[in-house]
């Protein structure tokens, strides 16, 4: 299985909105993804540390993302996830920007916290502007690219917890995406 479930406008202008207003808050402090140790090259910022998670506005998106993501999979996708308090959830974005000497990118790689896979993955695109790349690649299980998912703001796509995906270059544009997995508690 490849993706799991997708889902355009998925939030709506007015909670999208007020995602984008909490990322953009002057209390978070970002950092390159490959100064991080993450697997990106690249234009690509994700939360300085972890004590960022623990700001309010990161608390806020994290409850919002957790609950509106696990209710949608849940609706769509029954079997797949246990009972929410059984479950821990992992919420963070990623910011990229679009350059054509320096595109953003990140590797083939499947998400893990403390060497477990989630039970799922799912990206929500929060902010899609003028891009150019930048699109989801899933891969089979020879490595090859099998499906590609083109960013389109307010979608939501989730995939198997297992599933190797990277981002391929993204040479213009601006994106933001928010991840939420679920990890079994």
């Amino acid at each position: 299985m490849v993706i799991l479930h997708e889902v355009a406008k998925f939030l709506g202008e007015k909670r999208r909105s007020d995602v984008l207003r909490l990322l953009s808050s002057p209390s978070l402090e970002w950092e390159r993804s490959d100064q991080l140790g993450r697997t990106t090259v690249g234009r690509m910022w994700q939360l300085a540390n972890s004590a960022m998670h623990k700001r309010p506005e990161m608390i806020q998106l994290s409850t919002l993302m957790a609950s509106v993501v696990y209710d949608e999979m849940y609706r769509s996708i029954p079997a797949l996830l246990p009972d929410p308090a059984n479950l821990l959830p992992q919420v963070f974005p990623v910011r990229m920007e679009g350059n054509a000497e320096e595109p953003p990118a990140q590797w083939a790689h499947k998400d893990e916290a403390r060497g477990r896979h989630p039970f799922a993955t799912s990206l929500y695109y929060a902010e899609v502007e003028n891009v150019a790349g930048g699109a989801l690649a899933l891969h089979d299980s020879s490595g090859e690219v099998c499906t590609r998912i083109h960013p389109v703001a307010d979608q939501l796509v989730a995939i198997a917890g297992d599933q190797v995906h990277s981002v391929e270059p993204l040479t213009a544009g601006k994106r933001i995406t928010v991840v939420t997995n679920f990890y079994q508690t």
